[in-house]
């Protein structure tokens, strides 16, 4: 599955915030489940650490059972 369009440009315009030491990069929801696609992906070649925090801190894992043919699908999405 490709990633989701327009995610490689924004990956490229992310910027460093030196204040918090963190990227900043702003997503849409398409966008966002794919990056999460693409950490359940990961496990398959060595590790599940980085999809569990971004699990765990933005509250979305693609669980291909519940995902249509679309492709992935949010879960547990925070609100507020």
């Amino acid at each position: 599955m490709p990633p989701a369009d327009g995610l490689a440009a924004q990956v490229r315009t992310a910027s460093r915030d030196q204040e918090i030491e963190r990227w900043r990069l702003y997503l849409t929801e398409g966008q966002i489940a794919s990056v999460a696609y693409g950490f359940w992906l990961h496990p398959m070649t060595g590790s599940a650490a980085e999809g569990n925090r971004f699990g765990r801190e933005y509250g979305v894992v693609h669980h291909p059972a519940h995902g249509d043919a679309a492709g992935p699908s949010p879960a547990f999405p925070r609100s507020g």
